[in-house]
């Protein structure tokens, strides 16, 4: 079945495309600059973790496995 692509759609995900784009530089030129972030998952990228596919993850104990019974 042929979808009709909506150029409206197409905008928006391009805006959100080079919105990414932007943070992700951002992100890279911190940690050229020895800075350490903590991304939205808990993730800590810095100069040793950013070429990782598993980063270290920062969990706060409360959402730790052995809580969750």
């Amino acid at each position: 079945m042929y979808k009709k692509h909506n150029a409206f759609e197409n905008q928006i995900f391009h805006h959100y495309r080079s919105q990414a784009k932007i943070i992700n530089n951002a992100i890279e030129l911190l940690v050229k600059h020895n800075y350490t972030v903590i991304d939205l998952q808990g993730e800590i990228i810095n100069k040793d973790t950013i070429d990782l596919e598993e980063k270290p993850v920062v969990s706060p104990i409360r959402y730790n496995t052995r809580n969750r019974k």
